[in-house]
């Protein structure tokens, strides 16, 4: 999720808005009200035309409140405070961390840190990124943050990062694992969780296993 200029929390992965709604524009600099109408599906699939970007509320009241959910906060390119995003994401989710589970993860490590100096409670996660933080050990990153999960690629990680993170109580994610035959390296490395386009593929796998 990004945020908007005004800092309405919106679900959209890009910093800009031209892959998915063809507006030249990065998100930030942008408010909700110049983005809500925007066709953010059709690039997709002609089927998806007029879908939108949405909020991160409307987001967390359709899904069930059984559904656990990782909220990645991007940041890359937005030069404001993180003491004023994390306030505004707080305020956000403090009415929906009262009935889910809810992490809340980033590559922004700066941006954590300020989370958890507002919130001592909520589940974090680092995303360890593949080139900067290739000579750094992940399991101390995430203790200093309090940090209860570790998430990387499939190409960073190793045995050795898992069994540090594991020693520390820290619970180790992959991205993105998109075909079944990648699942027996994580499964031999002992991976608690694993990011996919195709979850009920990768359900399936795992549970046939």
């Amino acid at each position: 999720m990004r945020f908007t200029s005004d800092l309405h929390p919106v679900v959209l992965h890009d910093r800009t808005l031209r892959r998915t709604t063809g507006a030249r524009y990065a998100v930030d600099l942008c408010s909700y009200e110049d983005i809500r109408h925007l066709d953010a599906g059709s690039w997709f699939a002609p089927r998806f035309s007029n879908e939108r970007i949405p909020q991160l509320e409307t987001v967390l009241e359709l899904l069930p409140a059984t559904m656990g959910i990782n909220i990645e906060v991007k940041t890359d390119g937005d030069r404001r405070p993180g003491a004023l995003l994390v306030r505004r994401l707080l305020k956000t989710l403090r009415p929906a961390l009262k009935r889910r589970t809810i992490i809340v993860s980033s590559f922004d490590h700066h941006l954590l840190r300020s989370l958890r100096r507002e919130d001592s409670g909520i589940p974090l996660g680092i995303l360890v990124h593949p080139v900067r933080d290739l000579a750094r050990r992940p399991s101390r990153l995430a203790l200093r943050l309090r940090a209860s999960y570790i998430f990387c690629s499939r190409s960073f990680l190793r045995r050795a990062i898992v069994e540090a993170a594991h020693a520390r109580g820290i619970n180790i994610g992959v991205y993105t694992v998109n075909r079944v035959e990648n699942l027996d390296r994580l499964r031999r490395f002992g991976v608690d969780l694993v990011f996919t386009n195709f979850p009920s593929a990768i359900r399936t796998a795992l549970r046939e296993a």
